[in-house]
């Protein structure tokens, strides 16, 4: 007689605990959640204008964070088979299919949206300033349109440059001139290195830096620049075979070097760009 009065207390806490159990879960159910994150994949910051999207559920995402990208969530999903579709304006789309489990889950390796044009690119246009013996470059996409390309994607660019004395009559001019100028005794020849500015206050996200220690000594007042910068199209080359083509031109001159290219940009493997800058401020400094 005493087990079955012990026995039924404990069935009635047993029973009071599992009603208790079931009243919090109806009242403070699982919440289904995804967090990930999305970035470019050369700058590793923000992909412009990207969209994410996941159980009819949606995220707009154009400038994130000043210290990279940011986490993504998606919230009140339903578990099971989910996919994950990633996209920007011209960027390589993302589709990742995946299990999802009742409660928190996350990506912890971030996805990497490839770009793969400038859009609407016309030609670029490069200003110069002298800081020290260094020739910092600003470089300007342009659009067909017109005005300067702002929100782009990072892409893996190729700049070379070469920088001559700027002469007129058999002299190194000493003032700005706009007409009979032409080039002389080259200064410095070769692949410049370039940044990529991913703020979103920057207007033009694209800097190179001719390196002072590399140019030959001049009193030469003024320089004239030559630029070459390939565009690839990363569906169709890899940053290591553009830089093989580029190795195998050696030292060709930036026009020479843009008919060496032809072949890959009729393949549509790469577009080429010339741009010379005239008048641009040299010596030592």
């Amino acid at each position: 007689m005493k087990g079955k009065q012990v026995l039924i207390p404990v069935l009635i806490v047993a029973v009071i605990a599992v009603v208790a159990v079931a009243v919090y879960l109806v009242m403070n159910p699982v919440v289904t959640t995804l967090e990930f994150q999305v970035r470019d994949a050369v700058s590793k910051s923000w992909a412009y204008d990207a969209t994410f999207r996941l159980q009819n559920r949606e995220i707009r995402s154009f400038f994130q964070s000043d210290r990279g990208p940011v986490v993504q969530r998606f919230s009140n999903l339903k578990p099971g088979p989910a996919t994950l579709e990633l996209s920007a304006p011209h960027y390589v789309p993302i589709s990742q299919k995946f299990q999802l489990k009742g409660g928190r889950n996350r990506i912890e390796q971030p996805f990497d949206l490839v770009g793969y044009e400038i859009p609407e690119l016309k030609e670029f246009i490069i200003f110069e300033k002298k800081n020290g013996n260094d020739v910092l470059c600003e470089i300007r996409p342009v659009s067909k349109a017109g005005p300067a390309v702002v929100n782009h994607p990072d892409l893996p660019l190729w700049i070379g440059a070469r920088v001559t004395v700027q002469m007129k009559k058999g002299l190194p001019v000493q003032a700005e001139t706009e007409t009979g100028s032409v080039r002389g005794e080259e200064l410095f020849r070769g692949r410049i290195d370039w940044q990529f500015d991913p703020y979103p206050e920057t207007v033009f996200r694209y800097s190179a830096v001719i390196p002072g220690a590399k140019i030959r000594p001049t009193k030469a007042p003024y320089w004239v620049v030559d630029y070459l910068i390939v565009v690839p199209d990363p569906r169709k080359i890899s940053t290591e075979e553009l830089n093989g083509i580029m190795e195998q031109a050696g030292a060709l001159d930036p026009e020479a070097l843009q008919k060496h290219l032809q072949p890959y940009q009729k393949e549509q493997k790469l577009m080429t760009y010339i741009f010379t800058s005239w008048n641009v401020k040299g010596g030592e400094e």
